[in-house]
């Protein structure tokens, strides 16, 4: 046990060349290492070992849950895997991944913290996990399956909770996932490939074993707190309804994307019956979430490929039990696929021209990619930047979409994409982009989603003053000028630092990213968010104090995510020789133009390189590494 409230006490540790579990106590990693990433990171920089790659069995595949994960916490429920990365370019750089769904909560209540799994097993296999014991299964039979009937092989009994891999893992392709129920993935990283390696088909789990709480009657009171807080304030940057006409053509409802989730999110939506296009009679069920929203198209934009919705729902159904990476195909690869034949330089692929109106084109594209078939589906497998390098073309519309690390663009204000940050806001997403091993932004979302959420550019429903804003700035920051669009380049390292240790926190607690950190409100006077005698920003540590009991202040929980963030530095300097020079490789990116404009100030056109090496001196300064970006302690 580990002394602490909020943790199962134990990490299962198993060895698929081995055959072998063996069981590590939590608390051998409490506090400093307080949960999901941040565990994850302390027995990475202890196991890896240079050399080893993505596909090694030496290579570590961890899931770790936090404390907050499987209580009654709002929010919470995420599932933080991490790992040497198969997507990563152009190394197979250490970092993370997270899920939702109810697969975390099951884990911490069948008596374990997470999972370290290494080795690969001479044929394919299982793991079952049942109420504190764990189980290995021949899994051939489930060889080939998509993830959907993977899942429901398992549901010979009642509350099993099951985390899969489709053949896109088994084929390991780069941009394969693991998944959960019918829309929680793992998406960006390819770990689903790495899974794959190992030759780990699925890993399913049940528990009702009950879980310590330090302070339950203050733990619930500040869990009421914050879910009414969230209640009144949560919807950036769209009020949550449905569709009236979906609700009466396709069974549209409300549908959480994770256990903990205690408000109506915009687009956490599921469909019970939706026609088939590619095989007319049947009937489809499942999700469409975040990115799997441009599946069908956006009219008018760089997405505006005109599938419509019963098509699009059904190739993102594809995809998902295929176990194919939504953002790369919809925000990398597709538009990229568009650019090469719009340029002559890509017309077919492996027989079938390239027809993004057309689902028979996108049914033949994804399934391909999956198996591997074919000259430029199997480079595709490899994912998109690789795959330009393998076919020799496409290399400046390439430039223009994936901005670093083999990973296309996301909330960066730049590239072929559909943007809302204006500047000088993409300089904290260019520096985050800057010292990271992929997209920064899946657990950092904070900085621009509050700035342009709030400000009314993309929500007139909640259009806070720039006064106003930069008034909550400097309660947050330190200064109004990380808010400030007249400020340039000034404090944009002090932003991005700040909401860096925010992404370690979120995922080592664990809690959603859409909600996290509660900065502004439209239920206070001051439109700073508070609860109770809590301020916003706090949130998350009184949950974890009263959970735990571990009792940290916020310069304390900060310090030990940004501990994190070194820890994971150095792993990257000796494993791969990261470098000062690696995190400038982003600047020409950035420097590109890109068409929005900022109606209060305006804005320039490209990356100020000097300024922003400035910024990045300043990120380093406050991180305590030196010039260099080495940590110094």
């Amino acid at each position: 046990m580990t002394g602490f409230g909020g943790y199962a006490g134990r990490i299962l540790r198993i060895d698929l060349t081995r055959n072998t579990v063996e069981m590590q106590d939590t608390s051998d990693l409490l506090p400093d290492w307080y949960g999901g990433r941040a565990m994850a990171a302390k027995i990475a920089f202890d196991l890896i070992r240079p050399g080893t790659g993505a596909f090694s069995p030496e290579n570590p595949l961890m899931m770790f849950t936090g404390p907050l994960t499987g209580t009654s916490a709002p929010f919470s429920g995420r599932t933080t895997v991490c790992g040497l990365s198969a997507q990563g370019y152009p190394h197979e750089w250490y970092t993370r991944s997270s899920f939702g769904g109810h697969w975390g909560p099951a884990l911490k209540h069948s008596g374990f913290d997470g999972l370290v799994i290494t080795g690969r097993a001479p044929h394919p296999v299982s793991i079952r996990i049942d109420q504190g014991r764990c189980t290995l299964e021949d899994a051939s039979s489930l060889w080939g399956l998509g993830i959907y009937e993977t899942q429901k092989r398992f549901m010979d009994s009642p509350g099993w909770r099951v985390l899969a891999i489709g053949p896109a893992g088994e084929n390991l392709c780069r941009i394969a996932i693991i998944a959960t129920e019918t829309e929680s993935a793992s998406g960006q990283g390819g770990f689903g490939a790495v899974m794959g390696s190992k030759n780990l088909k699925a890993i399913a789990v049940r528990g009702t074993l009950p879980l310590p709480v330090y302070d339950p009657e203050k733990f619930g009171k500040v869990c009421d707190l914050v879910r009414a807080e969230a209640h009144g304030s949560h919807g950036w940057p769209h009020e949550p309804k449905l569709d009236p006409h979906r609700v009466r053509m396709f069974g549209q409802k409300f549908q959480a994307c994770t256990q903990g989730c205690a408000v109506r999110c915009y687009d956490a939506r599921f469909y019970t019956s939706v026609p088939s296009v590619l095989s007319p009679g049947r009937k489809l069920s499942g999700q469409m979430d975040c990115v799997a929203g441009l599946f069908p198209g956006i009219p008018n934009s760089g997405y505006g490929w005109k599938l419509g919705f019963e098509a699009g729902f059904e190739v993102g159904q594809i995809a998902n039990d295929q176990g194919l990476n939504h953002w790369e195909i919809l925000i990398g690869m597709v538009p990229w696929l568009r650019s090469l034949k719009a340029d002559g330089s890509l017309n077919e692929a492996d027989g079938a021209p390239i027809d993004v109106d057309d689902p028979v084109f996108w049914q033949h594209l994804l399934m391909g990619i999956s198996r591997r078939e074919g000259r430029v589906r199997n480079a595709l497998a490899e994912g998109t930047v690789r795959a330009s390098h393998e076919l020799g073309i496409g290399g400046e519309s390439l430039d223009r979409l994936f901005p670093a690390w083999g990973y296309a663009g996301h909330w960066d204000g730049h590239g072929d994409h559909i943007n809302y940050v204006f500047y000088p806001y993409w300089i904290v997403s260019a520096l985050q982009w800057a010292i990271d091993a992929r997209d920064p932004i899946s657990s950092a979302h904070g900085y621009a989603q509050n700035i342009m959420g709030w400000s009314g550019i993309c929500s007139p429903v909640h259009g806070l003053s720039w006064e106003r804003i930069m008034e909550v700035s400097a309660r947050v920051y330190g200064t109004t000028d990380a808010a400030d669009p007249r400020s340039g380049y000034e404090a944009k390292a002090v932003a991005a630092a700040w909401h860096g240790n925010r992404s370690v926190m979120k995922d080592s607690l664990t809690v959603g990213d859409q909600v996290f950190p509660r900065i502004y409100s439209n239920r206070t006077e001051d439109n700073y968010a508070r609860a109770g005698d809590m301020e916003g920003p706090t949130f998350e540590r009184h949950m974890f104090n009263a959970l735990t009991g571990i009792g940290w202040t916020d310069a304390e929980l900060d310090a030990a995510s940004a501990r994190v963030l070194s820890l994971e530095r150095r792993l990257l300097m000796r494993n791969f020789g990261r470098c000062r020079a690696d995190d400038e490789s982003v600047i020409p990116y950035f420097q590109r133009p890109e068409n929005l404009v900022n109606p209060y100030i305006g804005h320039p056109m490209s990356l100020d390189p000097h300024a922003f090496r400035a910024q990045l001196s300043e990120l380093y300064a406050l991180r305590g590494w030196d010039d260099q970006g080495k940590p110094l302690s």
